[in-house]
């Protein structure tokens, strides 16, 4: 099992300051992590925003900081050797594939080579109108999307001809470090969102809400990769585990490392903790971290 940190909104812990993120990013590495990631909005529209929060639960206030991941992940870069380097779900499809594959391979290259990302296409049509993007067909756009982002990634000159983007001729360099830079899709499971991933991608990062059927998506996504000639141990899914708490409110570590090697046992090949949502303070998060990496041990 691999054990991922997502950084998101830790900042709070430090008085807003994003400088000692860097700092925790660069101890986590140190320490074993395998995984460093964060999260992705570029901007909200104030209603779509409480429509969210009201019927979805939608955990970040509109004031809530979100630092564009892949500048915030160059910086944890410079000061990381080891852990592989992501976002958990960035909203791929409101970014033109010719920029979003610059930003990743600059970020592959930076890292050398350590870039996992998580590409969705999210829930906000004011992201898409704020980017002068379209937000229909936006799932079939994904796969044109890494398509296009993979042959700028690994050839230059770059030719593509699809639906939405083309471009021939295309020199777009540093290329990705990686021969092949993996992509997990953020999708609902179904037969259809896992065809998506089987075509194109290399794995799935889990939305919670979506892990009440998990073994059986599990399942059904390995057999869709093979079905597509692809070998189905090979899939990366990626899954992110909130604390345990007693009725009491605080929080059973022990219970919650038992839930950790649950995911594990069925398919999950790296379980992220979010350190922001583990009621602790700023100086108790090197013992977290601790624990962190010894449920890969227990």
């Amino acid at each position: 099992m691999e054990i991922g940190v997502n950084i998101l909104g830790l900042e709070a812990h430090f008085d807003g300051k994003i400088r000692p993120v860097l700092d925790f990013a660069a101890r986590a590495d140190q320490v074993g992590v395998d995984l460093i990631c964060t999260g992705d909005h570029i901007g909200f529209n104030g209603d779509a925003h409480a429509e969210r929060v009201d019927e979805h639960g939608f955990a970040f206030p509109l004031d809530h900081p979100w630092y564009e991941p892949i500048s915030l992940l160059s910086s944890i870069a410079a000061v990381t050797e080891r852990s592989r380097l992501g976002v958990s779900v960035l909203i791929a499809t409101v970014r033109p594939p010719a920029l979003l594959a610059k930003q990743v391979a600059t970020l592959d290259a930076l890292s050398d080579g350590r870039v996992t990302m998580g590409f969705g296409v999210g829930w906000q049509e004011a992201e898409y109108t704020a980017t002068n993007m379209p937000f229909d067909a936006r799932f079939g756009r994904m796969e044109e999307t890494v398509e296009a982002c993979r042959e700028l990634w690994t050839q230059a000159p770059a030719n593509f001809q699809g639906r939405d983007f083309s471009f021939e001729n295309y020199h777009s360099i540093p290329l990705s470090t990686q021969d092949r830079v993996p992509v997990l899709f953020g999708f609902a499971p179904s037969q259809r969102n896992f065809d998506r991933i089987a075509r194109v991608a290399d794995g799935w990062t889990v939305n919670p809400t979506d892990l009440p059927t998990f073994t059986d998506s599990v399942a059904l996504l390995r057999t869709t990769f093979e079905a597509h000639g692809r070998d189905p141990q090979s899939v990366r899914i990626q899954v992110s585990a909130g604390p345990v708490r007693r009725d009491s409110g605080t929080i059973d570590l022990a219970a919650t490392a038992e839930k950790a090697h649950d995911w594990s046992d069925r398919g999950a090949s790296v379980v992220v903790f979010r350190p922001a949502v583990f009621d602790c303070a700023a100086e108790e998060l090197p013992e977290l971290l601790e624990w962190m990496i010894s449920v890969k041990e227990m």
